[in-house]
């Protein structure tokens, strides 16, 4: 009889503590991703992520980076590639070859959809929030919607631990490392050793 008592509130305890799902039609400045990222710069910052599309122990890094119209964009894992867009040109490294290519047009904002672009939005706009598993462990969540795409947070805590992405195109999906304010000025630099590759 003790033990049927122990095991319900035991079943009860785990039921009482599962975080329901909701809807949050209109946040007031106190979602965790606003929390977070309420200093972050859209137009000043230095971030780094792991890649975790494929397995949780991926070690590929991917750095995203900008200063005002200075855009820094790598993935260093098995192989290494690095895109500045600077001054209407993207630039395209190799770093083993040493060398470059130069292209004129728009930039691409690898960033989209996974980091902040508007604060101000962010603190008031309406998400999703409850409990997800990933690689075995509960998080908390935060989705936002915009359009076709789709952009969740995972926390433990306070701490954010992933963001994914999704898009009608493809699914990202990232483990967060860390977040700078200010970008060093020499990541947008093209090394002086490098040769350029004209086509």
């Amino acid at each position: 009889m003790i033990k049927k008592i122990v095991l319900c509130l035991f079943a009860l305890l785990f039921v009482g503590c599962r975080v329901e799902t909701r809807t949050i039609d209109k946040a007031n400045g106190d979602s965790k991703t606003y929390l977070f990222f309420k200093d972050f710069d859209p137009n000043n910052y230095y971030v780094e992520l792991f890649d975790r599309n494929n397995n949780k122990n991926d070690d590929t890094k991917i750095i995203m980076a900008r200063s005002g119209d200075k855009y820094y964009y790598e993935i260093d894992g098995t192989s290494n590639m690095i895109v500045i867009s600077k001054d209407g040109y993207n630039y395209t490294l190799d770093a083993q070859m040493k060398n470059y290519n130069k292209v004129e047009g728009p930039v691409t904002d690898y960033s989209y959809g996974v980091l902040p672009h508007d604060m101000k939005a962010l603190r008031i706009e309406g998400y999703e929030t409850g409990e997800e598993k990933v690689y075995g462990k509960n998080y908390i969540y935060e989705k936002y919607k915009l359009d076709n795409d789709e952009t969740t947070y995972y926390f433990s805590g306070d701490d954010l631990v992933y963001i994914k992405h999704k898009s009608i195109q493809s699914t990202v999906f990232f483990k967060f490392n860390l977040t700078k304010d200010k970008p060093s000025s020499k990541l947008f630099e093209i090394p002086k050793d490098y040769l350029e590759i004209t086509y």
